[in-house]
């Protein structure tokens, strides 16, 4: 979709959101709009119904999943936003609006079946392989390090950055880039199968590995979220890492009754397993790396996520599992005013 004036658009939704009881990331820019956001079922589905009656918007897919400790985010954000997924170099300039110069959207079935035909899925062979035999596959994850940590598709392998913005999967040259998994393919032969979240940040690397020259490429659509709740955990395995305080959902709240294998999930400091499949902070401010870790290490490093972290000057408390860090000044204060008790 386009917006002409986003501008006015982010007033037409402040607006609408005025008096509801609405808390989320909610960005709008010249490309369409990206939402995330929390609320009583009364006012969330306000929004999404008042949202479809634009014909700009009718269309858009809606996902749903419960918070069941209130709100899921701590305030409202909703304004103009140049980028709305981040990527060094800013994406203002793609063709996002053209569907033919993105990766071709796979529902959850046909996404499954691609699945199936790259041996990622252990079913039975009476299945028809839509791309037929002898077919080249490459599954590449879009999001995160720390997300795969916690969740993926069985056979795609860890992105190798904490933060995929700073990726340069498929745009470098391939005698410097041994660890990009685009580098050596067959840009004609080979089928890219994309997944993220969501949905949106395939639609964006999609567009840019499009004009590197990859011909074929496909994107799981409406992305992990979506497929979890259509298809359940078949070839994922873990959590679904999501970006507000519930940090990780397992498929069961997309599908009830759906077990997912965990056992991979290990503590980032001693290698062992981990009964609690969330991330978490490390203490010290100047890190705050999002890691895993077993409950012998959170106590022993106080919630640092290494020895030096330890003694760094700005640390916070260890928090229980379903607290997330406040601002500095919060535990700069309170450790200010016990001092002057003391």
């Amino acid at each position: 979709m386009s917006i002409e004036d986003p501008c006015f658009e982010v007033s037409r939704h402040l607006s609408f959101l005025q008096g509801r009881d609405i808390h989320g990331r909610i960005y709008v820019n010249e490309q369409g709009i990206n939402a995330q956001y929390s609320g009583p079922k009364r006012d969330a589905m306000a929004y999404v119904e008042w949202l479809k009656e634009d014909e700009r918007f009718s269309d858009v897919l809606v996902q749903i999943s419960p918070s069941v400790y209130g709100h899921a985010f701590p305030r409202l954000k909703l304004r103009y936003k140049p980028s709305l997924v981040q990527l060094e170099g800013g994406i203002s300039h793609l063709p996002l609006l053209d569907p033919a110069l993105r990766a071709t959207p796979l529902s959850p079935s046909e996404w499954r079946e691609k699945l199936h035909a790259a041996g990622c899925v252990d079913e039975s062979s009476s299945k028809k392989e839509r791309s037929g035999p002898n077919r080249k596959f490459l599954l590449l994850d879009v999001r995160n390090g720390y997300e795969w940590d916690i969740g993926h598709f069985r056979g795609a392998q860890r992105p190798d950055v904490d933060c995929f913005r700073s990726t340069s999967y498929g745009l470098s040259e391939a005698e410097l880039a041994s660890s990009d998994p685009l580098a050596t393919v067959d840009k004609e032969q080979t089928d890219i199968l994309m997944y993220c979240t969501g949905g949106i940040r395939c639609d964006v690397y999609s567009a840019i590995l499009r004009q590197k020259g990859f011909q074929n490429l496909y994107a799981l659509k409406g992305g992990v979220s979506h497929y979890l709740k259509n298809e359940g955990p078949v070839g994922w395995v873990g959590n679904l890492f999501v970006f507000d305080s519930r940090l990780s959902l397992p498929p069961s709240v997309y599908k009830p009754d759906a077990i997912a294998d965990s056992s991979f999930m290990r503590c980032y400091i001693c290698g062992s397993r981990v009964s609690e499949f969330r991330h978490r902070n490390c203490a010290n401010l100047d890190c705050n790396l999002l890691f895993l870790c077993c409950s012998g290490c959170v106590e022993e490093l106080r919630s640092c996520c290494c020895w030096d972290c330890t003694s760094a000057p700005r640390l916070r408390p260890v928090l229980s599992r379903q607290q997330r860090y406040q601002k500095w000044h919060i535990y700069r204060d309170g450790a200010v005013q016990s001092e002057s008790m003391a």
